[in-house]
């Protein structure tokens, strides 16, 4: 009878040990590893800077003056050369100017809006804008289109008839350079210049007959992988 028992408890002692076993093994598959650490995204950030105007100088007297050392500009619909092969060129008056200011709409301290305001233009009237772009972000970034009074305007449409007025009539037209898409490392400034040609149509409108409209300017940035216009 002694035997009997101990055969016994010897097979639930190995049963043990199995279970043990069993437990051990299921125990090392449910080991956690845990990690401290932070992860930091980059930021997109960007404004305007060095911005300039062909025709800034307001006239010596607001009727027009001329001769002038400043004079106005005129240019073709569509911007096409004249016959010495100019696309734009001096005129023998100086009645119009353009004011520039940059503004940080968002107040989060970058001047992402650049707002334009023409004076006593007429059609014909020729301008040209310029200004340079810098990066205060952390990515790499490329200029994907600009925003005009709310259009977008992509590199595919470098030139560009716009309604500024709202009256339904196309009163403005713009032609720019070939720069969006250019890259611009962190902290630095772009190297190229983005500018447009800017000329006054025809409009019946008395509201615009006036001479004087407003406009904002705003760019739009991406990350420089994300790009996919046309390279500069």
């Amino acid at each position: 009878m002694r035997k009997k028992i101990n055969k016994i408890a010897a097979v639930f002692i190995v049963a043990i040990f199995a279970l043990s076993g069993l437990s051990m093994a299921y125990a090392a598959w449910t080991d956690t590893i845990t990690i401290d650490g932070t992860v930091t995204t980059g930021s997109l950030c960007w404004e305007f800077t060095d911005c300039r105007l062909l025709d800034h100088y307001p006239p010596i007297n607001y009727g027009g003056d001329f001769p002038t050392l400043t004079p106005d500009y005129g240019c073709n619909p569509g911007f096409t050369p004249n016959d010495q092969g100019s696309r734009f060129w001096e005129v023998d008056k100086n009645v119009g100017w353009a004011e520039q200011s940059l503004k940080d709409l968002d107040l989060d301290g970058f001047r992402e809006t650049l707002e334009v305001v023409l004076y006593n233009v007429y059609p014909c009237y020729f301008n040209e804008l310029g200004w340079y772009v810098r990066n205060y972000g952390t990515v790499p970034i490329k200029i994907d289109h600009v925003v005009i009074n709310g259009i977008d305007v992509y590199y595919q449409n470098f030139y560009q008839q716009l309604d500024i007025s709202g009256n339904g009539i196309p009163d403005f037209e713009i032609q720019y350079g070939d720069n969006f898409g250019v890259q611009i490392e962190p902290g630095e400034y772009a190297i190229e210049e983005f500018s447009f040609w800017m000329h006054i149509l025809q409009d019946e409108d008395p509201a615009f007959q006036s001479g004087c409209f407003t406009f904002t300017i705003e760019i739009v940035c991406i990350q420089w992988n994300e790009y996919t216009g046309s390279p500069p």
